[in-house]
C-alpha cells in the first residue's frame, strides 16, 4: 500500500516528536526554545486523509490524501505506526508510507441501535510500553493447530515477519476453544485483559468472554492467558464447573441479541462500553470475573470509545449524545460538554503532555468528533474546538 490514509479511526499518536515542526507561543512558556518533549499528534478526516500537528491546531498534510479506504485502529511502536485496516500496515517514517506487516485480521461486524454498521474498533490494537513495546492484535488465521484464542503478538514493534500466534492458555482456567479475542486493555498495575466471543461453529458465540495475563515472560506460568469469569450459569460451551463470578450480559440459559462491548480501564478498574445501545457501560474491580452496571449514562445510545488519559479522569465519546465523565465520588456518569454541545458524536479521546525544559508539564486531552478536534486543558471539564472537520476515532 503505496499511499494509503486511516479511514473510520482518528489516530491520536503519543510519539515523541523533536523538530519537525515549529511549535508556538502557549502558557507563556516559549515552545519553541522550552519544550524538552514535545507531543505529535496524528488526525484522519472521514475521508480518510491523515494529518500531523505538535500543537492541536496547526498542521501539515495530509501526509496522506483521501482515499475512502475503511481505517480500523492505529497504534505507534518504537518508531513504527501500525495501522490496521482489512490487513495490518506499518510505516516507519512518520506515516510518509505504509507496507503489509500482517494479513487476515479478525473482523467483527454489526448494526447498532441506529442501524448503523460497526466493527472492532481502536482497541483491537495495543502497544504495551510496559512490556518492552510487546503488540497485540486480533487474527483470523486459519492455522487452527496454533490460533486456539486469536491473539497476535510482536516483540519487534509490529514489523513484517515478527508476528506470533498466541496459544499459550491455562487449560485448567480457559473454557472451550477455540475463542477469538477482539478488544484489548491494560490497567495501570500492568495486567492485560481481554475481550473474546466463542470460536467459529459453537453455535453460543454472543456471549463476551473475559481473559487475562499478567506477564509475556514465556518462562513464567503468568504468560498464560485465564478465563476471568468462569462459567457462572453452566454455559455449555464453558466446560470450567461452576466456579462463580457475574459475567456481561447477556447471561443465563437464552440466546438474545448480544451487546457489543469493547474494553476500558480507569487505573486498576476494568471497563467494558456497549456499541450496540443495549448495555450501557459495565466495570469489574477483579479483572473481569464480577461485574457490575454503572449509571447515569443516557439510554439507547451507543458507546464508541473509552480513555482515561493520565489515569485522573475516565471519558466515554457517545454517538450523538457527546461526551461523559465518570464522577469519581458518585461512580455515576455525567455530560461534560462544555464547549462541544451535546449532540455531536464523539469517536475518540487521547492524552498528551508537554514537558517542559524548566520542569513544567502541560496535560491536555484531545478528542474526535464529527464536526472537529476538541481539546481540553482542564480534565475534561471545557472544552476548545481546535480543527474543525469531520473526524472519527482514537488511539
Amino acid at each position: 500500500m503505496r499511499k494509503s490514509s486511516i479511514s473510520k479511526i482518528f489516530g491520536l499518536v503519543a510519539l515523541a516528536l523533536s523538530g519537525l515542526y515549529g511549535c508556538k507561543r502557549s502558557n507563556n512558556i516559549d515552545n519553541s526554545n522550552g519544550i524538552q518533549t514535545p507531543y505529535g499528534l496524528f488526525f484522519a478526516d472521514s475521508a480518510g486523509a491523515l494529518y500531523l500537528t505538535n500543537d492541536g491546531r496547526e498542521y501539515k498534510g495530509p501526509l496522506f490524501p483521501p482515499d475512502g479506504k475503511s481505517s480500523r485502529a492505529l497504534v505507534t511502536s518504537g518508531n513504527n505506526i501500525l495501522w490496521a485496516k482489512t490487513h495490518l500496515y506499518y510505516s516507519n517514517n512518520n506515516g510518509r508510507n505504509f507496507n503489509p506487516s500482517y494479513d487476515t485480521l479478525q473482523s467483527f461486524p454489526f448494526t447498532d441501535c441506529s442501524n448503523r454498521t460497526r466493527n472492532t474498533n481502536n482497541s483491537m490494537l495495543i502497544n504495551l510500553t510496559s512490556w518492552e513495546n510487546r503488540v497485540y492484535t486480533i487474527s483470523d488465521s486459519k492455522d487452527n493447530a496454533k490460533n486456539w484464542l486469536g491473539v497476535l503478538f510482536s516483540d519487534n514493534f509490529g514489523n513484517p515477519g515478527s508476528w506470533s500466534l498466541d496459544g499459550s492458555y491455562d487449560t485448567d482456567k480457559v473454557g472451550k476453544t477455540p475463542v477469538r479475542m477482539y478488544s484489548y486493555t491494560q490497567l495501570k498495575n500492568g495486567v492485560l485483559c481481554g475481550l473474546a466471543f466463542s470460536g467459529p461453529g459453537d453455535n453460543d458465540n454472543v456471549h463476551p468472554r473475559n481473559f487475562v495475563k499478567t506477564s509475556k515472560d514465556p518462562n513464567s506460568y503468568a504468560a498464560r492467558w485465564y478465563e476471568a469469569t468462569a462459567n457462572p450459569d453452566n454455559r455449555s460451551y464453558i466446560y470450567l464447573g461452576n466456579m462463580g463470578g457475574t459475567p456481561l450480559p447477556p447471561y443465563g440459559s437464552v440466546l438474545t441479541d448480544t451487546g457489543f462491548f469493547t474494553l476500558g480501564h480507569m487505573v486498576n478498574r476494568l471497563i467494558a462500553i456497549d456499541a450496540k445501545c443495549h448495555y450501557g457501560a459495565w466495570y469489574s474491580d477483579d479483572t473481569g470475573k464480577n461485574w457490575k452496571p454503572y449509571s447515569g449514562l443516557p439510554a439507547n445510545t451507543s458507546l464508541l470509545c473509552i480513555d482515561a488519559p493520565f489515569e485522573k479522569v475516565c471519558l466515554i465519546g457517545t454517538a450523538g449524545k457527546g461526551l461523559w465523565i465518570l464522577n469519581s465520588h458518585t461512580d455515576v456518569w455525567e455530560p461534560c460538554n462544555k464547549g462541544i454541545g451535546s449532540n455531536v458524536t464523539v469517536r475518540s479521546i487521547v492524552g498528551k503532555k508537554n514537558i517542559y525544559k524548566n520542569g513544567t508539564e502541560r496535560e491536555l486531552i484531545y478528542v474526535a468528533a464529527n464536526d472537529g478536534i476538541y481539546e481540553s486543558s482542564d480534565g475534561g471539564l471545557n472544552w476548545t474546538k481546535t480543527i474543525g472537520g469531520n473526524y472519527v476515532s482514537v488511539y
